[in-house]
C-alpha cells in the first residue's frame, strides 16, 4: 500500500509543475518572477526524475506499466 503515497506525490508534482508553467506564461515581463518559476520547474523536474529512477523499480509491475502509459 505504500506505493499509493508515491503515486499521490507524482500527482502533486505534476500539479505544481503545471502551476509554475502557467505562471511563467502569465508574467513574461517580470524577469525575477520568471526566473523563480523556471528554478521551481527545474527543481520539481529533477525531484520527479530522482523518484522515477530510484523508486519506480520497487513498484509492482502492473502499476509501473500504468505509470509508463500515463507519463
Amino acid at each position: 500500500m505504500a506505493y499509493i503515497y508515491l503515486l499521490n506525490l507524482y500527482e502533486i508534482i505534476d500539479k505544481k509543475l503545471n502551476e509554475a508553467k502557467n505562471c511563467v506564461d502569465a508574467v513574461p515581463n517580470e524577469p525575477e518572477k520568471v526566473k523563480f518559476q523556471e528554478g521551481r520547474i527545474q527543481a520539481l523536474s529533477e525531484f520527479k526524475e530522482f523518484l522515477i529512477n530510484n523508486l519506480n523499480a520497487k513498484l509492482p509491475r502492473r502499476i509501473r506499466q500504468q505509470l509508463k502509459e500515463h507519463q
